[in-house]
């Protein structure tokens, strides 16, 4: 409503500016053509009676505008009275007194209110439309901002997504060969109900309580969580050793305790730690886990199952 108003002000204020700049111009048209007029008359009444004059100023005879002027410059003679001036002036001055004046005063006056105001127009409309594609612009980087978030998040729990996870796994495996560290992959799986007969959105419910569990336990911003699955959750821990066995008990424990719905949360976690070693990629780091997550499940589930390689028996080959 704001906008609408300041927009119906802006465009009284823009005609009028409009309307009084073509009355100027339709004024200054009018009045030189009408003095350019008078002018050339003067120059006929001057000769129509300088040959009944002999004593006269010639030059302020040349100087005289307009027809008061030149009888002052002739002034009362025996040769011509004032009477006699107006009586041969007036009709010359009629002669020259045409409708052209008015006519190319009110054109000028009508091509510069259209003249102006479409320049007017063409320069609000210029600014109206750098400020929509300024918005369109930020909404457009929004939209591009927020899609990529969405390639690399998942919506519901705020975690990387299994894409963006199998990304940063194949990567932070090369970075632990090239930097000469360990790196610890967590995989944590939901323990199948005892009943079936759950509540909608049971799933996601679960899985934002136990996201929550795992954000809190990142403490360094090389440390990933993500939801790679409906029930199963990563954790990518570079440079991490002794301390992921204890991590794991300590997430398995806090996402046991939680209870939702009356339904008791239980996870079983699996924990490979590898050293950097040519074996050392996405894929082996990753069967490791899995058998250890499915070691940690056939065992009866809510427990947590480490594999951790002897740093003494890795390949000494490495490949960066």
């Amino acid at each position: 409503m704001i906008d609408s108003r300041q927009t119906k002000v802006r465009s009284r204020v823009q005609t009028i500016v409009t309307l009084v700049v073509s009355i100027l111009v339709f004024i200054v048209l009018f009045v030189g053509i009408r003095s350019y007029e008078e002018r050339v008359a003067v120059q006929a009444i001057r000769l129509a009676i300088e040959h009944r004059v002999d004593q006269v100023d010639y030059e302020q005879v040349g100087m005289a505008k307009d027809i008061d002027t030149l009888w002052s410059a002739y002034g009362p003679q025996k040769e011509i009275t004032e009477e006699d001036f107006y009586r041969l002036a007036d009709p010359i001055v009629d002669s020259y007194h045409t409708f052209l004046p008015l006519f190319i005063a009110l054109m000028g006056g009508v091509l510069s209110f259209v003249t102006l105001g479409m320049g007017i127009n063409a320069a609000v409309r210029a600014r109206h439309l750098r400020k929509v594609l300024e918005a369109k612009d930020v909404e457009l980087k929004r939209s591009q901002e927020k899609l990529a978030s969405v390639a690399v998040t998942d919506e519901p729990t705020g975690l990387a997504n299994g894409r963006h996870f199998n990304q940063v796994l194949s990567t932070e495996c090369r970075r632990a060969v090239r930097e000469f560290s360990p790196l610890t992959l967590m995989l944590i799986e939901l323990d199948k109900p005892e009943t079936d007969q759950l509540p909608d959105n049971f799933s996601d419910q679960q899985a934002c309580l136990i996201a929550e569990v795992l954000k809190s336990a990142i403490s360094r911003p090389g440390d990933m969580a993500a939801r790679i699955g409906t029930g199963r959750f990563a954790m990518v821990l570079p440079a991490t050793n002794e301390q992921s066995p204890v991590l794991a008990d300590r997430l398995c424990r806090d996402i046991n305790d939680i209870e939702l719905l009356g339904y008791k949360l239980s996870v079983s976690i699996g924990i490979s730690t590898l050293q950097p070693s040519a074996q050392l990629t996405a894929e082996y780091i990753l069967a490791q886990t899995e058998a250890a997550l499915d070691e940690a499940i056939q065992n009866g589930g809510g427990r947590v199952r480490a594999v951790k390689e002897d740093p003494l028996d890795i390949p000494v080959t490495f490949s960066g």
